[in-house]
């Protein structure tokens, strides 16, 4: 990756960098992505793609300095430096010693092998997903992708990383006539081809068309406050969404976050504890480096109700002078790092799934969640529900569609009464300032004694 450059130039690079600011550092990346997609019985497209580029950066008190480059020449970084400095002030350049140096690697990367094996995973899940006449589409997705980084940088730090991304999915439309519902379930995370080998996208398949079908046949929710169950099997969306992002730094330190100027205050249920964990494995938000060669950790935000840390990347660890968390994050060198979520978690509770159940007389349990919209400034949100289930005296009833969730992400947080020892993990992609991340979110099966339900 790096051999493109000579390490002479990528050092002295950085050394003429440490003059314009407190922190510079050099970003090199290497990506290659492999996928397959089935659509309608037929193989739809091929994706076969590589890129590559160096970036360079230098924080200057609060301020944030970025230019990159896809030509690895000494004319075009060189060229890509004066670019950069020209809007910078210099000061003395700084000896670098590196004091860390590692290189790590996760997973052997199946992209290595041929295509042909990639086209017969979709189309096999294609086969799977139609179990039903009522099944009128299916799309399906597997695409792995290889990401290869290097950061220099003025703190002494030359972190290499390797991370191989595997997702699959399928997206089943079912239609009787007068209805269409659809159903997605996505299964991935960080994995090498042995991993790959033990991942049952049929069963993720059989499972979207089945949740459609289930759908087509499901009444309208009932709409009214009530009190809901979100079981493990909902994933984190909740947490992610309407608490999540309103502790990372950026936004907090920024006034744009309701839990903004609330550090070591209650803001959620005894209960409750949230931790985002780069560290976990096989998890899509997971990492042994961030994208500024910080190690992940898990950080303990909510700890027992009580606020207790920010997310930070180097340049809110500095402003705010709060700890370095290792949630800097960038899309490609094409980015700016900037505070991003990793695995974020709502920690298991005490109670079995099944007592949280029974102790519901009336209300709503949401097996899955889909997308919604939150405001971290208010921390009020809307998601929707794609699979759920009345609860009558106890008991799972009647499958329900189109239901949504709305309300107030503290005030639901200081209000869950009950927590699963279960937990269980969603993925996604996690869009911020126009830039995408991997991550993966969780939760045990917990109750909200009343939230607003939106449906008939």
């Amino acid at each position: 990756m790096s051999g493109k450059v000579s390490e002479e130039l990528l050092y002295d690079t950085l050394k003429k960098l440490s003059s314009y600011g407190q922190y510079a550092e050099i970003f090199i990346e290497s990506s290659k992505k492999q996928a397959a997609v089935f659509e309608n019985k037929i193989l739809d497209r091929v994706e076969n793609a590589v890129d590559s580029g160096l970036a360079l950066r230098v924080i200057d008190g609060d301020k944030t300095f970025f230019a990159y480059t896809n030509n690895f020449s000494e004319k075009s970084i060189s060229e890509t430096s004066e670019e950069l400095t020209s809007a910078l002030k210099a000061g003395y350049e700084k000896d670098i010693a590196v004091t860390s140096r590692d290189s790590v690697k996760l997973y052997l990367a199946p992209s290595e092998k041929d295509i042909a094996d990639k086209i017969q995973i979709v189309s096999d899940m294609d086969k799977a997903s139609r179990c039903d006449s009522r099944i009128i589409q299916s799309t399906s997705v597997y695409s792995e992708q290889l990401k290869d980084t290097r950061v220099i940088n003025t703190d002494g730090s030359d972190i290499s990383q390797s991370l191989c991304y595997v997702t699959g999915y399928t997206a089943a439309v079912a239609s009787d006539g007068k209805d269409m519902q659809q159903g997605y379930i996505p299964l991935g995370g960080l994995y090498g081809e042995p991993e790959v080998q033990s991942l049952d996208f049929i069963s993720v398949s059989e499972e979207s068309a089945r949740l459609a079908l289930k759908n087509l046949s499901a009444r309208h929710a009932p709409a009214g406050m009530m009190t809901v169950v979100l079981g493990s099997s909902a994933g984190g969306t909740m947490v992610h969404e309407a608490v999540g992002h309103g502790l990372e730094a950026d936004l907090a330190c920024n006034g744009m976050s309701v839990y903004a100027g609330k550090l070591g205050q209650k803001v959620a249920a005894d209960i409750i504890t949230v931790v985002d964990d780069g560290t976990l494995e096989h998890k899509r938000g997971s990492f042994i480096y961030d994208d500024e060669g910080v190690k992940s950790g898990t950080n303990i935000l909510i700890d027992k109700g009580v606020l207790k840390s920010y997310m930070t990347d180097r340049l809110y660890s500095a402003k705010e002078n709060i700890c370095l968390t290792g949630n800097g994050r960038r899309q490609s060198y094409k980015h700016r790092p900037i505070v991003r979520m990793t695995n974020t978690m709502i920690m298991p509770g005490s109670e079995t799934p099944e007592d949280i159940i029974k102790s519901v007389d009336k209300g709503l349990y949401v097996a899955r969640m889909g997308g919604g919209q939150v405001n971290t400034v208010t921390g009020d949100f809307v998601f929707e529900v794609t699979e759920g289930y009345t609860i009558v005296n106890g008991k799972l009833c009647d499958p329900v569609k189109n239901a949504t969730l709305i309300g107030n992400g503290p005030k639901v947080m200081r209000e869950i009464d009950m927590l699963g020892s279960d937990i269980g993990f969603g993925i996604g992609t996690c869009g911020k300032e126009g830039q995408e991340v991997p991550v993966s979110d969780a939760q045990p099966t917990l109750r909200i004694p009343k939230i607003t339900v939106g449906g008939r």
